[in-house]
């Protein structure tokens, strides 16, 4: 599933792609992924204006119009823009597609329809509305304020970075990633950490999600000393050489070296 730093680098690739410029209209061909707008108010929204700025909370999009609304991105598990000329270049799950007057198209894919995309008037507004917690890495989110939050989580260390509503973006990968490079138990209990580690925990998310985002979310471009490049094939810790293990938690799949991560 996307997480933010995926969604920062889709941020990114719109502004490099589609921004200012003059929207001739949208297909959606999914009307099921839009929330609270209907296909015709969406057409309605967006035919003659621009892409002014983006803006990302967590793991989700913000593109301003040049009109007062903001349009609301959310990738779901597949979700992602693709930006092209030639008809014969439109991605397979294409569930709604933008195009401008140069020509140009934009496409929102979805293999699986668990995206959406709907409207708000203000960003503020929206996180308040879906009981976002702070952003994991920009605004106003400092270390004290982390330390709270995890001091009143009765979760698991894993569980509680992917609480949204606690901090928004971190989902089931990086988490594992963050717990790994901080050398914390994913099991362990939130609101019995020291405040040393609790400090460490956060220098660590910040540092793991930037280094996400310059790597493309690519693992094969992450430092090989993270759990990412090799978590998927030899399975062998990049700092002990031991076996990575995984355990269920929440439901979901953590994994760990129990070795460093004791």
């Amino acid at each position: 599933m996307p997480e933010l730093p995926d969604v920062e680098i889709f941020r990114k690739y719109l502004d490099s792609t589609a921004l200012h410029q003059i929207i001739d209209g949208v297909e959606v061909r999914a009307p099921d992924i839009l929330r609270d707008i209907s296909p015709q108010h969406l057409q309605s929204q967006t035919r003659g204006h621009q892409f002014v700025s983006t803006d990302r909370h967590g793991k989700y999009l913000f593109t301003k119009l040049s009109g007062d609304s903001w349009l609301v991105f959310h990738f779901g598990m597949t979700g992602y823009f693709y930006y092209f000329k030639d008809d014969s270049q439109a991605p397979r799950h294409t569930r709604a597609l933008f195009s401008f007057d140069n020509g140009y198209q934009l496409a929102f894919v979805l293999q699986r329809k668990l995206g959406r995309i709907s409207v708000t008037q203000n960003v503020d507004s929206f996180v308040t509305e879906q009981g976002l917690g702070p952003d994991a890495l920009y605004g106003n989110f400092d270390a004290e304020a982390f330390r709270k939050s995890l001091k009143e989580a009765k979760s698991s260390l894993k569980s509680a970075l992917m609480d949204q509503e606690r901090i928004a973006g971190i989902g089931n990968v990086y988490s594992d990633e963050i717990l790994f490079q901080a050398r914390l138990n994913p099991k362990a209990r939130a609101n019995q950490m020291s405040n040393q580690d609790v400090d460490r925990l956060f220098q660590v998310m910040k540092e793991v999600l930037k280094t996400a985002i310059d790597s493309q979310a690519d693992p094969a471009k992450m430092p090989q000393t993270y759990l990412l490049p090799h978590r998927d094939k030899e399975r062998r810790c990049p700092v002990c050489s031991g076996q990575i293990e995984t355990t269920k938690i929440s439901g979901r799949s953590a994994y760990f070296c129990p070795r460093c991560q004791s």
